[in-house]
């Protein structure tokens, strides 16, 4: 599947506190959103 570039903002915080948890737990980040999008868009389609 084709991949496209995302531009969001995030409060700065927030995001510095991912990036670290995400440096910590060696995952990738883009794929972690990711998958948080795709249980969102789960979510919506069972109702």
């Amino acid at each position: 599947m084709t991949r496209k570039p995302l531009t969001i903002s995030i409060e700065e915080s927030v995001l510095k506190s991912f990036k670290e948890y995400c440096e910590d737990e060696a995952i990738n980040m883009s794929k972690k959103i990711e998958k948080y999008m795709k249980q969102e868009l789960e979510k919506k389609n069972k109702k």
